[in-house]
């Protein structure tokens, strides 16, 4: 069963509110489209004022690469978001690349950072207006209508800024309170990156507004480390930032949990086919619902197919038991399912996700109104969590995943001493990086199987079973051992981790809820990593000798 992540947001998922992030006095980082604006005179005193400019004509008729028909053209999109306000505004390019984007009268004289983003929902870049110091000043104050001019799009966004036309008259207005740290190439230190790693990492934050506070040139909602801290905002501030409004709560959660039988791809399988595995292994799930109190109610959600991930039009619903033929998300028209409390649905990507990827949620409500959430991902789980040793305190054995007669399937299950702690040594799966994921806790799911091969969780007595409290044991989802990230510490110097059983978890015999008894024929361990937005898991089956 896949994970429905119940937790005040994508983050998938999706305002990040925590942590010292600057919490917008109107929008709530939500994203505002023209049409939602008051209407205006175009930047008369008392009116709104517009944005426009023109990509380069050669660079907009383009075809951007999609996993689709071939031929097929997507706008860019721009997006400014205020530095007093914290709103994101958007608007797509015109077919020969021209935009207008008109920000509300209220925001007249507010200061903005203008980024580009790509068919795919990738950052290409800010827009520079200058230099100031050794950094690049990314502020643009709408004190009146600014044209950007024709803007010529890099070849490579991390090796040469995006500077405006000479066309324009944007460049008047720069505002050097909001610049970008420069990388050799005179580009924003984050862009190659998404904003994390050592390059975008940050000495300091900005002491007020609310865009870019590490000044790596991302604006957070397309920034992986907002704070420049060195980690990822996912375990940094969890997933409390969703960019939506307050009545309404977004997720967007991955799920890669694998069985034993299924496992080998990722311990011994070439790039091209751990790459194969993940594509149809990994299960993106999005929801959102509304918060408590909220006087409007959801009616519908669905993604756009652009800004949107390249492989969305290849993306399938995921279906129970795997036994039906799968349905393209496309043609659901990118919706959710209404459920009790939510709307959501269970996709299966088709194809390698990578950090960088960015959705955007439209949400429609009961009164007519409606919202885009836009949401950037911040790692992907390219592996398992991957069991290397096991055993008890004294005595570890080496786990092969090839070894017929002990891989940890059902059929080849693994020994455990019932009258030992079990002690399990594992490496954290790695990101797109190839950095193992650290910093996140740990829980180690236990079923037990009865003589049927049937799981009794279910049924389950839990306080008659386990009368005397064990330490981590508890139960979520099911019954579990938690490990926090403090617990498990530092990677040791072959990077892995080890955990420590208590035995009084492995009963031989359970307690069920209508009094009687089973025995237990086996154990299901779920070695998972938990992180706020996703989890990775490695299961595998053990029997008493």
């Amino acid at each position: 069963m896949y994970r429905r992540a119940c937790i005040v947001l994508l983050s998938f998922s999706v305002a990040f509110l925590l942590g010292g992030c600057p919490a917008p006095s109107t929008g709530n980082d939500q994203i505002q489209n023209p049409d939602d604006n008051d209407g205006g005179d175009g930047g008369t005193p008392g009116g709104p004022v517009v944005l426009s400019g023109k990509l380069n004509p050669g660079q907009a008729a383009k075809t951007r690469p999609r996993m689709q028909a071939e031929g097929e053209q997507y706008p860019f999109t721009i997006v400014a978001q205020s530095d007093q306000t914290g709103t994101v505004y958007r608007v797509e390019t015109d077919a020969d690349g021209t935009f207008q984007l008109e920000l509300p009268e209220e925001e007249a004289g507010n200061s903005f950072v203008v980024s580009i983003l790509g068919p795919d929902g990738r950052a290409v870049g800010p827009v520079m207006m200058g230099s100031a110091d050794g950094l690049g000043v990314t502020g643009l104050k709408m004190d009146r209508d600014a044209d950007l001019g024709t803007v010529d799009l890099p070849a490579d966004p991390a090796a040469s800024p995006i500077l405006p036309g000479s066309d324009g008259d944007a460049i008047e207005l720069a505002d050097p309170a909001l610049t970008a740290r420069l990388n050799d190439a005179g580009a924003p230190v984050g862009l190659a990156s998404v904003g994390k790693g050592a390059d975008s990492q940050a000495a300091q934050t900005r002491a007020g507004g609310a865009v870019d506070r590490d000044q790596d040139g991302l604006i957070d909602l397309l920034d992986a480390d907002d704070d420049g801290n060195g980690v990822i905002d996912d375990l940094d501030k969890g997933d409390e930032w969703t960019g939506a409004p307050d009545d309404i709560h977004v997720n967007f959660f991955m799920n890669l949990k694998i069985q034993a039988s299924d496992a080998q791809t990722y311990y011994t399988g070439s790039a091209e086919e751990i790459a194969q595995a993940l594509s149809q292994e990994t299960v993106i799930t999005f929801e959102v619902m509304s918060e408590p109190g909220a006087t409007r109610a959801i009616t519908a959600a669905h993604l756009l197919e652009t800004p949107g991930p390249a492989y969305l039009p290849i993306a399938t619903l995921l279906n129970s038991g795997g036994t039906a033929e799968p349905v393209l998300w496309k043609d659901a028209g990118y919706a959710f399912t209404q459920q009790a409390d939510r709307f959501d649905a269970f996709v299966v990507p088709q194809a390698v996700m990578n950090a960088g990827d960015t959705f955007t949620l439209v949400v429609a409500f009961d009164d007519g109104s409606s919202v885009q959430v836009s949401r950037m991902i911040n790692y992907v789980f390219k592996s398992i969590p991957a069991l290397v040793e096991y055993g008890t305190p004294t005595a570890l054995v080496p786990f092969d995943i090839t070894d017929h007669a002990a891989n940890g399937t059902p059929q080849a299950p693994l020994i455990l001493d019932g009258t030992q702690d079990l002690v399990l040594v594992f490496r954290p799966p790695p990101d797109e990086t190839g950095a193992p994921i650290t910093g996140t806790p740990y829980t180690f799911g236990v079923f037990f199987n009865g003589s049927d091969g049937g799981q009794l969780n279910s049924d389950i007595d839990v306080a008659a079973t386990w009368p005397t409290p064990i330490a981590g044991w508890a139960q979520h989802q099911g019954t579990s051992f938690e490990v926090s990230a403090e617990q498990l510490g530092p990677l040791s110097d072959d990077g892995t981790y080890t955990v420590t059983m208590p035995k009084e978890i492995f009963v031989d015999q359970v307690v069920l809820r209508n009094g009687s008894t089973a025995q237990v024929a086996s154990y299901k361990i779920d070695i998972t990593a938990e992180v706020p937005t996703g989890n990775a898991a490695l299961m595998v089956t053990f029997v008493r000798e």
